[in-house]
């Protein structure tokens, strides 16, 4: 089997996803954007070969893709590849355009507004009964206008098409919101601002698109609070709610998923949870490993076992919530010497995070488990207290 991946670098733990396929003996070539020996040498030692090219620009991924052919014919291994994967939404066109040169199963461009913008899953929330934010799509700055003064302020300004809080603004009044207009050069949507805590569903389906592992998460605050300077807290609850699960079990066949990872966002309003997004990728960050340490088990391994066309077969019953915790530059009342002292029992996995997720996740990442929930929150406040909150 021959396997293109798209962006082998990073995140930094999806390499597991090529050690693990590497492993089923599978050849996997990669399209990346970093110097090849800038990788951990497992990641080299598992691909079989590897071209660096700009992603964003066609013509340079053309002829690195027309290099990797090259190199795959020269090597006797025929002229195509059997399937293209990212694992990231940023490389997700890139894959339908892959997909549908080659003539690969999996998604297409026709495929693409359903998955990215969300225009397009508003309306297909809809379709299936679940409640949405009021909000439209902006025409023009005079519709918009009209849009925010029927919602009433604030308003949340957002992209059509985006990944995570980039490009999303909290519009407080009229002038704000003209001063934003002005500078987009992209489709935007104007919604309601939604007070809620978010909840979400992930997890992985088949090819036949059956969910073969599924997961919810409880976010402290929304990634616009972590991205504005909050700290960053969210944890895997041992119990997905059933609204949630009969939601996310409704939108995994309205939007196609097969073969994929899929992280879907509701807001919780009292006993509603309503839809804010969908996304045909995992969970963002460390939270596939959060999952992992859930139940004990390796969604890179049941990922690789599947593409394979072995079964998926993977633990479902949680053993533990998992919190994650992003300390940032403030000053903390506990260091890491007191918080191993009270809590190291709990602690699975303590780093810095690449400086492309500092802003929102924090400098310093902790990653604790418990069986109890209360324990957890336990552990966030003790982690997170700062001296300021000491003195008042």
């Amino acid at each position: 089997m021959d396997f293109l991946y798209i962006s082998p670098e990073f995140p930094p733990n999806y390499a597991h996803f090529i050690e693990q396929v590497h492993l089923r003996g599978v050849r996997v070539w990669g399209l990346g954007e970093a110097e090849f020996f800038s990788m951990p040498e497992s990641l080299q030692s598992a691909l079989a070969w590897y071209v660096r090219t700009d992603l964003n620009n066609l013509d340079s991924l053309q002829n690195a893709l027309d290099e990797l052919l090259r190199r795959k014919n020269a090597f006797g291994y025929g002229e195509n590849f059997d399937l293209v994967e990212s694992h990231n939404e940023q490389w997700l066109t890139l894959e339908a355009i892959i997909n549908e040169k080659y003539g690969l199963d999996g998604i297409k461009i026709r495929d693409l507004p359903r998955l990215k913008k969300k225009s397009v899953m508003k309306r297909l929330f809809k379709d299936i009964g679940l409640p949405v934010a009021r909000g439209e799509r902006i025409v023009d700055i005079s519709k918009a206008l009209d849009i925010a003064g029927t919602l009433g302020y604030p308003v949340i300004l957002k992209p059509d098409e985006g990944v995570g809080a980039g490009g999303v603004y909290r519009v407080e009044n009229e002038n704000q919101l003209q001063a934003h207009l002005s500078q987009l050069k992209e489709d935007y949507l104007v919604e309601e601002f939604i007070e809620g805590d978010i909840v979400t569903y992930d997890g992985l389906t088949d090819y036949d698109g059956n969910i073969v592992f599924e997961n919810s998460l409880i976010y402290g605050d929304g990634v616009l609070e972590y991205v504005l300077g909050k700290d960053t807290f969210f944890y895997v609850n041992r119990h997905i709610p059933d609204e949630v699960r009969a939601a996310g079990r409704k939108l995994v066949p309205q939007f196609d998923i097969r073969r994929k990872f899929f992280h879907f966002e509701f807001f919780k309003i009292d006993r509603i949870y309503m839809p804010i997004e969908i996304n045909c990728r995992p969970p963002g960050g460390a939270i596939l490993d959060m999952m992992n340490y859930s139940v004990d088990d390796d969604l890179y391994r049941a990922y690789a076992d599947m593409i394979t066309g072995g079964r998926a077969t993977i633990q479902t019953q949680k053993k533990y919530y998992c919190c994650y915790i992003g300390r940032k530059e403030k000053h903390y009342v506990h260091d890491h010497d007191e918080i191993l002292s009270a809590f190291g029992h709990c602690l699975v996995e303590h780093d810095l995070n690449p400086p492309i997720f500092r802003q929102a996740m924090g400098t310093e990442r902790y990653i604790f488990r418990s069986p109890n929930e209360s324990e957890i929150f336990d552990i966030a406040e003790f982690v997170l207290k700062n001296r300021n909150q000491n003195a008042s």
